[in-house]
């Protein structure tokens, strides 16, 4: 085939077997293919990968090199990058600190990083579109959820406030953290999966990754996640990062739901997780800023 000889001449492989259209079997292990169409999203993904680790224990899942030492090369209408393919255990709360480190150099590099790819659009929490649709929930909810809008309003000014106090400070670039899928353990180092999505400004997906991180490991797995991102991470970020959890995105998938003429039953179970989402966010904040705050103290004393 066409691609199995281009890639023996390229890889300088012996032996090539399609396993499916993304994934190889050579003489040195599986083999991801990753297929780019957009020249600048490449050369994000290639420079944070190759800038982001923690040695000796977290290795992102850079592209290997082919014969000419390029990190993509030319296929078709656009380029091809090669990835080593790892099936290992996903780590546990022990490795907390060390998955910290990890997202704390990412935000490192971000912060320091000048890319021409364009990012993904800023997300805006969704809940003052649920004024709108009160009337239709069902009576012992309405009072319910109009608390969660007017406690909503409240964090979202929180938030404002602390983003105008630090409108001089630089966002990060980030690629898109996925807990499910980010790391694999193998032996004794993990492997940091990236993605091929456009990366984000600001700390929408540190949040995203802290909130299943503590559903998963609770209070003290999340400190010490925090313990090791609190490393590369100044006070000033740190603020960003609590202003960014402040942020009312609970109620965005009731909004959405509402938009579909839900049964009272499908509105029940929803609200029954947004109370849940709902308490692990205040618990973030709680321990963000019990931890910022000590540090200062720790700074001034």
């Amino acid at each position: 085939m066409e691609l199995l000889d281009w890639l023996k001449e390229r890889f300088a492989w012996q032996d090539v077997r399609l396993v499916n259209e993304a994934l190889v079997e050579t003489e040195q292990g599986r083999k991801r293919l990753r297929y780019w169409s957009d020249k600048e999203l490449l050369d994000w993904h290639i420079e944070w990968r190759d800038h982001c680790r923690v040695t000796p224990f977290i290795l992102a899942d850079r592209m290997i090199r082919a014969t000419n030492k390029e990190p993509a090369l030319e296929w078709k209408d656009g380029w091809l990058t090669v990835h080593d393919e790892v099936t290992g255990t996903v780590p546990s709360k022990e490795v907390a600190e060390k998955i910290g480190l990890m997202i704390g150099t990412m935000i490192a590099f971000g912060l320091e990083t000048e890319a021409a790819v364009e990012p993904v659009v800023k997300r805006e929490p969704l809940y003052a579109e649920l004024r709108e649709s009160l009337p239709i929930l069902p009576q012992e909810q309405h009072a319910f959820v109009s608390s969660l809008v007017r406690e909503a309003a409240v964090r979202r000014k929180k938030a404002a406030a602390l983003e105008s106090k630090l409108a001089d400070e630089r966002l990060p670039l980030l690629d898109q953290l996925h807990f499910s899928k980010e790391t694999r353990h193998v032996y004794q180092v993990m492997i940091w999966q990236g993605t091929m999505e456009r990366p984000e400004r600001g700390y929408f997906t540190v949040r995203s990754f802290l909130e299943s991180w503590l559903e998963h490991y609770g209070k003290d797995g999340c400190l010490e996640l925090w313990k090791g991102m609190q490393t590369y991470v100044s006070n000033e970020q740190a603020m960003l990062l609590l202003a960014e959890l402040l942020k009312p995105y609970e109620l965005d998938s009731l909004v959405t739901l509402l938009e579909t003429n839900p049964t009272d039953a499908a509105i029940s179970g929803e609200i029954n997780q947004l109370v849940a989402k709902w308490e692990r966010s205040k618990e973030l904040v709680a321990l963000l800023s019990s931890s910022i705050d000590s540090r200062r103290r720790v700074m001034t004393s």
